[in-house]
C-alpha cells in the first residue's frame, strides 16, 4: 500500500516563556510516525525551566526511538519492532534522568504507528489520541489514561499523583508516562487498524482535543488532509487559551 504522511505542531498560547514540549517525527520510507506530549512541570522562580526538561525528555525518547525503528528488521513483527522502539526511548529517558533532583521525573506520554502491508500497528502510553477516518466516521483508537485521575482528583494532593500514581498499575488511578520507569510498560498499550485506499490515521496530542470537539465527526471526515491539519493548527478556543498542539496525519493512497 502507498501512503502519504504529513505533520505539524505549534506552541500554545497561554504563556510565553512556555516553550512547546510537543514533538512529531515520521518517517516515509520506513511507514512509521510518533508524536510525543512533553509533561510539563512546574514553574522555578516564576518561570517555566529552561531548557524544558519535559522537551529533553521528547527528544531523548523521539532519537533513541527512532534508532531502534531504523535498527530493526523488516521481517520482524511490527508489533515487535514498536516494542523495541518503546523500550530503547524508555531507556534513553531514563539515561538523561539520571541523578535528577526531584521524585517528578521529566518523561513524556505518546503514540507510535508503524504501516505494515494494509494495516497500521500502533503503540502509546498516556493521553496522545490516534483516530482512524475512514468511509466517512471517526473512530478512536486509543484511550485516554488520566481520566480517571482527572475525575477524582481532589481525592490526591499533586505530589501523589505525580509520584504515586504515575506508573502505578496498581492504583485505581493509575496512569503511564514514559519517565525512564520500567513500571511505565504496565501502561503500554497496542494494536492494529486495517486500512483501505482513502482511509486516514490522525496521531495528535491531547492539545487537539478541543479542535476535535469542535467539529461533528462526519464534517471532520469530509475534509482533505491538507485542510484538516491547517485547520487543526489555526484553531483557537473562544473561551481562552490552546495548549501545545501536534499532529501527524497519515493517508492510505492506494
Amino acid at each position: 500500500m502507498r501512503f502519504s504522511i504529513a505533520g505539524d505542531t505549534r506552541r500554545n498560547t497561554h504563556y510565553a516563556d512556555k516553550p512547546n514540549e510537543d514533538l512529531f517525527w515520521f518517517e516515509l520510507e520506513l511507514g512509521t510516525a510518533m508524536v510525543l506530549d512533553g509533561v510539563t512541570r512546574d514553574r522555578e522562580d516564576g518561570r517555566y525551566p529552561n531548557p524544558s526538561p519535559a522537551r529533553l525528555a521528547c527528544e531523548a525518547f523521539a532519537g533513541a526511538a527512532s534508532a531502534a525503528l531504523f535498527r530493526s528488521s523488516a521481517e520482524m513483527a511490527p508489533s515487535e519492532r514498536l516494542l523495541l522502539a518503546v523500550q530503547a526511548g524508555n531507556a534513553a529517558v531514563a539515561h538523561a534522568n539520571a541523578g535528577f533532583p526531584s521524585a517528578f521525573l521529566p518523561g513524556t506520554v505518546g503514540v507510535l504507528a508503524l504501516v505494515c502491508g494494509s494495516a497500521l500497528h500502533y503503540a502509546y502510553v498516556g493521553d496522545c489520541n490516534g483516530l482512524l477516518i475512514a468511509g466517512g466516521r471517526v473512530s478512536y483508537f486509543t484511550v485516554p489514561q488520566t481520566a480517571e485521575v482527572h475525575r477524582r482528583k481532589h481525592e490526591f494532593t499533586t505530589h501523589e499523583i505525580r509520584t504515586q500514581i504515575c506508573n502505578n498499575a496498581s492504583h485505581a488511578c493509575g496512569y503511564g508516562v514514559w519517565n525512564g520507569q520500567a513500571e511505565a510498560a504496565d501502561f503500554l498499550r497496542c494494536g492494529t487498524v486495517p486500512l483501505a485506499a482513502g482511509d486516514r490515521v490522525l496521531l495528535c496530542t491531547d492539545g487537539l482535543e478541543p479542535f476535535l470537539a469542535s467539529l461533528p465527526a462526519e464534517e471532520l471526515a469530509a475534509l482533505s488532509s491538507e485542510t484538516l491539519l491547517t485547520r487543526a493548527m489555526a484553531f483557537e478556543k473562544p473561551e481562552g487559551w490552546m495548549d501545545d498542539r501536534t499532529a501527524v496525519l497519515i493517508t492510505a493512497l492506494d
